[in-house]
C-alpha cells in the first residue's frame, strides 16, 4: 500500500512489510444512507462497526487513507490490559463508581481482542503468551507491587515476579529486579489484526472506504450529513473515531489531545540460538524507565524495540544511536546486527493519561486519548459504543461521556515532551542507567 508509510521520508515498517492484504480498496463515490457513519479505519472504528454490522444495525465506515494507517498500524502490537496509570489513579480522576465501571471494562480487553482473533480467525500472528511490566531498578519494584495489589483488587489475573524468573522470562541480565506478569495478555501484529476487523466487518454487512477522507459534517435536519471527496453519507448517528490523526475536519478531535511520537526498530529474523534466549517465552515487556522501552519477537523472529519519539530529519540519527546502545546493553547477542526496519507514529495523549468520549454535538461521538494503550482500549470501546448506539441508553456505558474538551497548550507540550525525549536519548550514551545494574 503505497499511501501507508513513510509518515516521514527514510521509513520503512515491518507491520506494512509482512501484514495480510489490505481488504478494503473501494473509495466512497455515491451518496449513502446509513443508521451510523464512522469516521477513522483503526481499532476504534473497526470494532465499532463490526459490533453495529453484528446487531443488524446499517454503518458506513470512511478512511482517509487506508486501514491502519494511523497509530493502529504503527504500535509495538503488545495486547495489554487497563491503561497506563493504576486503578487508584483513575478513580480519582473519575470518582470511585465511574474510575471502578471504568477500570472493570478494560480488566479484560485482552480478551476481546484475542476472542476476535479465534471467532473470525483473524491472521494475525496472535501470541497470548502474556506481557510483563518489568522492573528496570530495584526502586521501581515497590510501584509494581502497589500496581499488582490494585490490579488484583479488581480481580485480574496477574502476578508479582521475582527478579530470577524475570531475568528468566526476558533473557536479558539489566531486567533482574522482577515485574507484573500478565499471563492473559499477549501480542499481535497490529497492522493485520486491524485489516483482519475491517475483513470481519464487511463480511458481516458493513460497507467500508478508503481514501475517503472526510470534508465536513453539517446537520440536515434531524440527521447528519458528511461530504467526502467524491461522495457524501447521511447518519443519523456519527463516531469520528480518528484519535491522534484527526485533521482539521476534526478539530474537536485534534484538539482534544496531545500529538505525541513513538518509534519502533526491527532486527532482521534473529539465529535461532539468540531468538530462543531473547524473551525465550515470547512474552510482551515494557518496562519502568522514564524513557519506556518495549521489547518483543515477531512470528519471525525479529526482536522489535520501541520508545517514545519522533524519526523525523536529524532526530533520527540520535534516537536510533539511542536505542542501538539500549539494545545492546538489554541483549548482548544483538550487537552486531542493523536495523532493518524503523518508523513511528503519534498517539494521543490527555493530561490526565484516561481516556475521554466527548458528545461533540447530538449524536456525534468522539472517543479520544489511548494514551498509548489502543488495541485492547479500542477494541472494547468499539464493543461498548456500538451497545449504547444501538440501544440509546447511556446507563450502561462504562466510560464518561463529557462535553467539548480543549487539551491547553497542547502544541508546546507536544514540543517539549519530544524534545525533551531527544534530549534524554542524546545525553544518556550508556543505555540503561548505571542504577539499573544495582
Amino acid at each position: 500500500m503505497t499511501d501507508y508509510l513513510p509518515q516521514d521520508s527514510g521509513e520503512r515498517s515491518l507491520w506494512s512489510g509482512t501484514a495480510i492484504a489490505d481488504p478494503v480498496a473501494e473509495r466512497l463515490q455515491e451518496a449513502l444512507k446509513t443508521d451510523v457513519l464512522v469516521v477513522g479505519g483503526g481499532y476504534t472504528g473497526l470494532s465499532i462497526a463490526l459490533h453495529l454490522a453484528e446487531r443488524g444495525i446499517d454503518v458506513v465506515l470512511l478512511e482517509a487513507r487506508c486501514i491502519g494507517y494511523g497509530g493502529s498500524g504503527r504500535n509495538a502490537g503488545l495486547v495489554n490490559a487497563g491503561v497506563w496509570r493504576n486503578p487508584d489513579h483513575v478513580r480519582r480522576v473519575l470518582g470511585d463508581a465511574a474510575g471502578e465501571r471504568f477500570n472493570h471494562a478494560l480488566r479484560d480487553s485482552p480478551a476481546l481482542v484475542f476472542e476476535l482473533v479465534e471467532r473470525y480467525r483473524l491472521d494475525c500472528d496472535a501470541r497470548r503468551t502474556g506481557t510483563i511490566n518489568i522492573a528496570h531498578c530495584a526502586a521501581a519494584m515497590d510501584y509494581l507491587a502497589d500496581r499488582c495489589r490494585q490490579l488484583e483488587a479488581l480481580g485480574a489475573d496477574v502476578e508479582l515476579i521475582d527478579g530470577a524468573r524475570a531475568r528468566a522470562l526476558s533473557g536479558s541480565s539489566l531486567y533482574h529486579f522482577g515485574g507484573i506478569l500478565d499471563p492473559k495478555a499477549g501480542t499481535i501484529q497490529p497492522l493485520s489484526y486491524a485489516r483482519g476487523l475491517a475483513g470481519a466487518a464487511l463480511a458481516t454487512g458493513a460497507r467500508l472506504f478508503a481514501r475517503s477522507p472526510l470534508i465536513s459534517l453539517t446537520r440536515r435536519g434531524n440527521r447528519w450529513l458528511a461530504q467526502s471527496e467524491n461522495g457524501e453519507v447521511e447518519a443519523e448517528q456519527v463516531v469520528l473515531a480518528t484519535n491522534a490523526y484527526a485533521d482539521a475536519n476534526s478539530a474537536g478531535v485534534r484538539e482534544s489531545t496531545l500529538p505525541v511520537f513513538i518509534f519502533q526498530c526491527a532486527t532482521e529474523p534473529l539465529p535461532a540460538d539468540v531468538a530462543a534466549a531473547i524473551v525465550p517465552e515470547r512474552h510482551g515487556l515494557w518496562d519502568t524507565q522514564p524513557l519506556m522501552t518495549s521489547s518483543r519477537l515477531d512470528a519471525s523472529g525479529r526482536l522489535v524495540m520501541s520508545s517514545a519519539g519522533h524519526l523525523q530529519g536529524m532526530q533520527r540519527a540520535i534516537r536510533l544511536d539511542w536505542m542501538t546502545r539500549m539494545r545492546n546493553r538489554l541483549y548482548p547477542q544483538t550487537r552486531n546486527l542493523d536495523w532493518d526496519y524503523h518508523w513511528s507514529g503519534q498517539v494521543g495523549v490527555t493530561a490526565s493519561r484516561v481516556l475521554r468520549v466527548q458528545l461533540l454535538a447530538p449524536g456525534v461521538f468522539a472517543p479520544a486519548g489511548y494514551n498509548g494503550r489502543g488495541i485492547g482500549t479500542g477494541t472494547v470501546m468499539g464493543k461498548h459504543l456500538a451497545a449504547t448506539i444501538a440501544s440509546g441508553n447511556r446507563d450502561d456505558f462504562p466510560f464518561p461521556v463529557e462535553a467539548l474538551y480543549r487539551e491547553k497548550w497542547s502544541g508546546v507540550r507536544a514540543a517539549y515532551y519530544n524534545y525533551g525525549t531527544l534530549a534524554l536519548q542524546f545525553l544518556d550514551r550508556r543505555g540503561p542507567r548505571a542504577k539499573s545494574e544495582d
